[in-house]
């Protein structure tokens, strides 16, 4: 039988790939997915304790190698590129948006400078840190970022997060353009109603609410941060060949709903009273 690429088998096997915060919940799911269809990771976090923690649970032996370090340190990109200077595949996963929402009128430029190093510039600079290697090694490769939802509709009290996230956006739609001749594709993931550890809706939402879950998004349930990391291997591995400059929307269909809720009692509204 010929071989093709959608052949069922590890996807990933002989490649290598670093994963920026890869201890934990979409990082996390990244690593162990990629590891699984059998790339050696580089999975860098500055969480010692839960780096050690993912090592312990996934067990991988030679697969996965541990970076304790922050990406936005200003030695990261040199010490990443030591370690992986030629990857096959970067996953640019690091990001949050957590502090207290801020009227844009309110904010300062320190807090400004504080949300761009934690979601664009360190995307910057660690991709140019590793990309003349993936060029140079001549045989292509793929970038996955991570971006958000809110890089695509408004988003009060963040202004500057969803400014980043857009940037992000389009820093990898341009680059897809540029680096395409050299077979490296250059993608990225928006999330949205995704389960993590920074946004444990589990523990928001008390069990009596939860019918509620079935109104956030048209696939009636909250994401895993495995439905991202499907997202990835997909992205990564040859399955994903011929798509690049693109954004996959792993939000069980907000993007699509547009502001579009369904109703407890059947039907949809695009004013709920009480989504």
């Amino acid at each position: 039988m010929v071989a093709t690429p959608h052949q069922p088998g590890p996807l990933l096997a002989g490649r290598s790939a670093v994963v920026t915060g890869g201890a934990a919940g979409i990082g996390g799911a990244i690593v162990a997915a990629f590891a699984a269809h059998g790339a050696t990771v580089l999975a860098v976090d500055r969480d010692e304790a839960a780096l050690a923690a993912l090592m312990d649970r996934l067990g991988v032996e030679g697969a996965i190698t541990p970076l304790v370090l922050d990406v936005t340190a200003a030695d990261a990109p040199a010490r990443i590129a030591a370690a992986a200077p030629a990857p096959d595949v970067l996953v640019n996963n690091v990001g949050h948006f957590l502090d207290p929402p801020t009227p844009f009128a309110d904010s300062d430029e320190e807090g400004w400078a504080a949300i761009e190093a934690g979601n664009l510039t360190h995307v910057l600079r660690l991709t140019r840190a590793l990309l003349p290697g993936m060029i140079a090694r001549g045989r292509g490769g793929a970038i996955v970022n991570l971006t958000t939802v809110e890089a695509h509709r408004g988003i009060p009290g963040h202004a500057v997060y969803a400014a980043c996230k857009a940037a992000v956006t389009q820093f990898g739609r341009s680059l897809a353009v540029e680096v395409g001749g050299h077979g490296i594709r250059v993608n990225a993931i928006a999330p949205d109603v995704v389960e993590t550890p920074q946004l444990p809706y589990s523990d928001w939402v008390p069990p009596a609410e939860r019918w509620r879950w079935a109104t956030w998004a048209p696939l009636a349930r909250p994401g895993s941060a495995d439905d991202v990391a499907g997202a990835a291997l997909f992205l990564a591995s040859p399955l994903g060949a011929f798509v690049t400059g693109t954004t996959v929307h792993v939000d069980g269909g907000t993007a699509a709903a547009g502001g579009w809720y369904p109703r407890h009692a059947g039907g949809w509204t695009n004013r709920p009273l009480d989504p």
